[in-house]
């Protein structure tokens, strides 16, 4: 039953994403960072609700949970009903994918992938490990999270007007920098850079899915969900063999690792060629 709720939410991604892209052309960078850190927010929000029904409720207080899939579920099928989505749809026409270009972007959100998802597993362990309470350590992951919804908003927005490959090279390598100082400092200071590079490493994740659908826009829900897929599948595996080698080595070593992942993406991201770029705006409107 636990995998047949993941396929529910994989299933939702990809055409999310393609409806995403194809209904707001000039600003698809804004509109897809908006729809990743709602999503987000959710993911950030989750912990703070689930534990406060199961606190007060139990186990059995999760049931409460399932009214708000089920309203969405109604809200998006009456939509469907009524081909709203379908009718404020751009026909972009069927234009080859460039299959040299999708492979690069899967490589970049493969190294970002292990980074960003072995960081979010450890994070709490890491900070319990340096004598803070599992409330604290929790609470600061949590923010972690919480600033990286920020990220993904400016990091779309800005896209739309610098173009993709500035925003993916550059958030990588300095996420990555910050991170990297966030493990050679300590206080306040540490986790001021903590928490900056949680929101330099999410300003990616919007850009590089929309550079996909540029780079494949006949197949965008295919292409999206191969990132998504990229993104948490392969993020998940790698945790597993970094979780043995933090028993072996310990949890700082570890980070130092991953670091390492973050800032090879931001340097691969320039092979990406000038065609991610968003389009160029004159003085007086869109080109």
């Amino acid at each position: 039953m636990v995998g047949s709720a993941g396929l529910g939410s994989a299933a939702f991604h990809p055409p999310a994403f393609s409806s995403i892209v194809r209904s707001n052309e000039s600003s698809k960078g804004r509109a897809m960072g908006f729809f990743l850190s709602s999503g987000n927010t959710g993911y950030f929000l989750g912990p703070f609700v689930a534990g406060a029904l199961g606190f007060t409720f139990g186990l059995t207080g999760m049931l409460c949970l399932l009214p708000l899939g089920l309203l969405v579920s109604v809200i998006l099928f009456k939509f469907s009903r009524k081909g709203i989505t379908q009718s404020h749809q751009i026909d972009l026409g069927y234009r080859s994918a460039n299959k040299r270009l999708v492979g690069l972007l899967a490589t970049i959100t493969t190294l970002r992938s292990i980074a960003v998802q072995t960081t979010v597993t450890f994070l709490p362990l890491y900070f319990v490990a340096q004598g803070a309470s599992l409330l604290v350590a929790t609470g600061i992951a949590s923010m972690w999270l919480g600033v990286a919804v920020i990220g993904q908003l400016f990091g779309g927005w800005i896209s739309d007007r610098v173009g993709r490959t500035p925003v993916i090279a550059s958030s990588l390598l300095v996420g990555g920098v910050l991170f990297y100082g966030f493990l050679l400092t300590g206080g306040a200071i540490s986790l001021i850079l903590l928490a900056l590079s949680g929101a330099a490493l999410f300003a990616n994740w919007s850009v590089i899915v929309v550079s996909a659908s540029e780079a494949a826009p006949s197949n965008v829900g295919a292409v999206s969900g191969l990132m998504l897929g990229f993104s948490i599948g392969v993020g998940g595996i790698a945790a597993l063999g970094f979780g043995a080698m933090a028993d072996a080595f310990g949890l700082s070593q570890v980070f130092l690792i991953i670091t390492a992942f973050a800032i090879v993406a931001g340097l691969l991201a320039f092979l990406l060629p000038s065609f991610t770029e968003a389009p160029v705006y004159s003085a007086v409107g869109s080109a």
